[in-house]
């Protein structure tokens, strides 16, 4: 059985490296065939081996795991998970914040609850959840766990909101995915965003999550395809980022596709929210709106007397084979900004060419890595050669994706996926695989611990956030006893020593008075 899974994880990997949730409701109502890979070679070379009822086997099997109630059903942390292994852990970042006390009802039901998500004029008006299980789930080429289900973990095919796993509570971009149901429901409602009169009666948004209440401005409103023959995917999912610039770089080409000139400022100590939805232009197209916080302070009213429809959006290749139209020159954040065709930047820092070769040097120097990165997180020790065969069977079909990857993103994901892989193949030698996860999961508590409970300033907050971002992507990814201690011991320590804002407003008192 376990040759047999690791034999399936194989193939489907191979189809699945970087897919996103698909979305089955057409504009009718019915089931379509689904396109739910992005940017990934190895989908075109092998899509054509998988006959039409081989998808609709899958599709059918995927399903039949859960079973259909008439009533809800509370679930445990367990259950919610799915049956797709051990998920690949990764810290909520926004963990160490109170809970906000509107969500306890829905935590003691769910405990995958991340927040709650409003549109205004739409139906959009659900609680958000998130699958810690889903980057394995889909790396199997599984549906993420709420696709298809309800709040409760039933069946219901028009499942439910959901928070991508590639983005956490406190991400620099939150992913979220709903299905664009014919009645209306679900994500349906950012199609009206199409419309400019729409954009202009609700230009403001709202996402709650667990820690905080806030209002989101929408800065782009765009469509992507998800298909390669219909040419190269636009990599808009997108939680983390390499540096400023590369954020920066990122909202430039969102802007470039939108749909509307939104009338908001960005700059680079924004967050942004992604609100992605299947759209029917075009078979396996994408619609999606893109909104930045709310900074504190400001009004979160918009000027949307200034808005207008962008005179030439860039589209996917397929619009303009069968629509016309000429693509508009992309070059980069740095280029169009210093040739003054930017106005919505509002940061102080200056940017040059520099900064457009650094970012390919950091895409560089991360693809580079990621073979290294990904072998060092097992011990071949623990495993038999057959296993080993496998696991380097996964590394080579993800190297091969990685090293088609345009920005470090991807290539994180894609690292990411290989190392959870891995790791959710079981050592033979059981007793040390056992101490691992064991000194994994005290070592991810005790870093916890530290910061529970206390408040931190903004740019404390950021290096809080920052430290235990990547001391648990260590933490996950080792598999030696000694290294985990190590890391749990340091984490411990740098955490300790970031002053909370009591500690900073005592230190403030202190020397005011000496002054």
């Amino acid at each position: 059985m376990k040759k047999l899974k690791t034999a399936l994880l194989i193939i489907l990997s191979f189809l699945t490296v970087c897919s996103v949730p698909s979305c089955s409701c057409s504009g009718d109502g019915s089931e379509e065939e689904s396109s739910a890979e992005e940017n990934a070679s190895v989908v075109s070379e092998l899509s054509e081996d998988i006959s039409e009822e081989e998808e609709s086997k899958k599709d059918e099997s995927s399903k039949s795991k859960v079973k259909e109630t008439s009533k809800p059903k509370e679930v445990s942390k367990e259950e919610s998970k799915g049956s797709s292994g051990p998920s690949y852990l990764e810290p909520d970042l926004d963990s160490s914040r109170e809970i906000l006390s509107d969500f306890s009802s829905y935590l003691s039901q769910n405990p995958d609850t991340v927040g709650w998500i409003n549109v205004p004029y739409t139906a959009v008006n659900y609680v958000v959840v998130q699958s810690p299980g889903d980057m394995v789930r889909v790396a199997y080429s599984e549906d993420p766990y709420y696709l298809y289900r309800d709040f409760y973990g039933n069946y219901l095919f028009s499942g439910s909101i959901f928070l991508d796993y590639r983005s956490k509570l406190g991400s620099k971009n939150l992913l979220l995915h709903g299905h664009s149901m014919a009645d209306g429901t679900k994500f349906a409602g950012i199609l009206s965003y199409s419309s400019l009169d729409f954009y202009k009666s609700a230009p403001v948004i709202s996402f709650n999550s667990l820690y905080e209440k806030a209002k989101w401005k929408i800065i782009a409103v765009i469509k992507v395809n998800t298909d390669k023959s219909q040419g190269d995917p636009f990599h808009y999912l997108r939680g983390s980022f390499s540096s400023n610039y590369d954020f920066l770089n990122f909202v430039y080409e969102l802007r470039m596709r939108s749909i509307i000139d939104c009338p908001v400022d960005v700059n680079e100590n924004d967050t942004l929210i992604t609100l992605s939805t299947c759209a029917y232009d075009f078979s396996g197209f994408r619609q999606a709106i893109i909104a930045r916080k709310v900074r504190e302070g400001e009004d979160s009213k918009v000027a949307v007397s200034k808005a207008r429809y962008n005179s030439n959006p860039l589209y996917p290749d397929v619009w303009y084979w069968y629509r016309g139209g000429t693509k508009p020159t992309v070059t980069s954040f740095q280029d169009a900004l210093n040739k003054k065709q930017i106005t919505w930047y509002d940061g102080k820092q200056k940017w040059s060419a520099k900064d457009d070769k650094k970012l390919k040097e950091d895409v560089q120097k991360m693809m580079d890595g990621a073979e290294k990165k990904i072998r060092d997180t097992y011990k071949p020790e623990y495993y038999s050669q057959g296993q080993i065969d496998n696991i380097n069977n996964i590394i080579n079909i993800f190297m091969e994706a990685i090293r088609e990857a345009k920005d470090t993103t991807r290539i994180n994901d894609l690292t990411k996926q290989t190392i959870a892989l891995i790791a959710d193949i079981p050592p033979d030698n059981k007793e040390k695989y056992e101490a691992i996860v064991k000194a994994r999961s005290e070592a991810l508590t005790a870093i916890k611990n530290v910061v529970k409970g206390k408040k931190y300033r903004q740019a404390q907050q950021e290096k809080v956030n920052k430290l235990i971002s990547e001391y648990t992507e260590k933490i996950n990814a080792s598999q030696d006893l000694d290294m985990i201690a190590v890391m749990r011991k340091n984490a411990v320590s740098l955490l300790g020593k970031i002053q909370t804002d009591a500690q900073l407003k005592e230190k403030e008192k202190s020397s005011s008075k000496k002054t």
